[in-house]
């Protein structure tokens, strides 16, 4: 019942506050909405185990609720709509973590991806020296990692872990973000941006990254307002377009994928964004 409240309260929002367009990707979003919530109805919500040896584990890690308006940084909300679309795929069985970090840290043992929708700048609970051993480790085991949004934003004594393990970092000195209405028509041609539609959506986006120097494979690029680039580097690159989602294989044979967008929860209603992510 808390999902479907949190969804309702979300999304009203945009349904009698929005233009056209917002009011549709409102409706999409509550469609999909409902769809999640009714698929885990009548089962365990949170850190679920598969019962086949055989089931691809993706470990879905929502961050902690934040003091945000209705519908931006819904993390919690965002991971349900996404374990409901990756169940839909035979073999593959999503575990759903709430608030950081799972209280049954088996859901990592022989995990294929773990999802990271959270915040940055050193809150990650994972960063922890004990927790962070758990994710080396499955890392280690050829578990992928994916971050969302503000959590590709590591502390400075920390950067290095971010390029090894996602192959790029925001970082304060030479990135920027800001939020803007986008339209992401700009793929490259890989298996990740294969049969993605391009999409419009208001958006709060990181950009500018601190990139590895290799292993790094630009998937997604828009161009950013201006006024929107606040550092002297990222000013230097304009008017070429930022890269804001990207794969990583890093030289360990480590993978990654990457999307600096998901600030808002009714961008889940475009089909070409779910496309990419999931």
């Amino acid at each position: 019942m808390h999902v479907i409240f949190e969804t309702f309260m979300i999304i009203r929002s945009y349904l009698f506050h929005g233009d056209d367009a917002m009011r549709f990707a409102a409706l999409m979003a509550l469609l999909v909405s409902v769809s999640a919530t009714l698929a885990f109805w009548d089962t365990p919500k949170l850190e679920q185990l598969p019962t086949s040896e055989k089931a691809k584990k993706i470990i879905l890690i929502a961050g902690k609720p934040e003091a945000k308006p209705t519908g931006e940084h819904e993390y919690f909300a965002g991971i349900v709509l996404l374990a409901n679309m990756l169940e839909q795929t035979q073999g593959v069985h999503p575990i759903l973590v709430r608030d950081g970090w799972p209280k049954n840290e088996k859901v990592f043992d022989d995990a294929s991806a773990i999802v990271f929708f959270l915040t940055g700048d050193g809150k990650q609970a994972y960063l922890e020296p004990s927790k962070l051993k758990v994710i080396e480790n499955a890392v280690s085991k050829g578990a992928g990692l994916v971050h969302l949004h503000n959590c590709i934003e590591y502390p400075a004594d920390r950067k290095s872990l971010a390029l090894e393990w996602a192959g790029g970092v925001w970082e304060k000195s030479i990135s920027c973000r800001g939020h803007w209405v986008s339209t992401v028509d700009q793929f490259a041609k890989h298996p990740i941006t294969r049969g993605v539609t391009p999409f419009e959506v208001d958006e709060g986006w990181l950009f500018h990254m601190n990139f590895a120097a290799k292993g790094v494979t630009p998937l997604v690029m828009i161009n950013p307002p201006e006024k929107m680039r606040s550092t002297a580097s990222a000013k230097k690159n304009a008017p070429n377009p930022e890269t804001v989602g990207w794969a990583f294989e890093s030289s360990k044979g480590g993978r990654a994928f990457s999307y600096t967008g998901g600030h808002m929860q009714s961008n889940w209603g475009k089909d070409g964004l779910r496309q990419l992510v999931v």
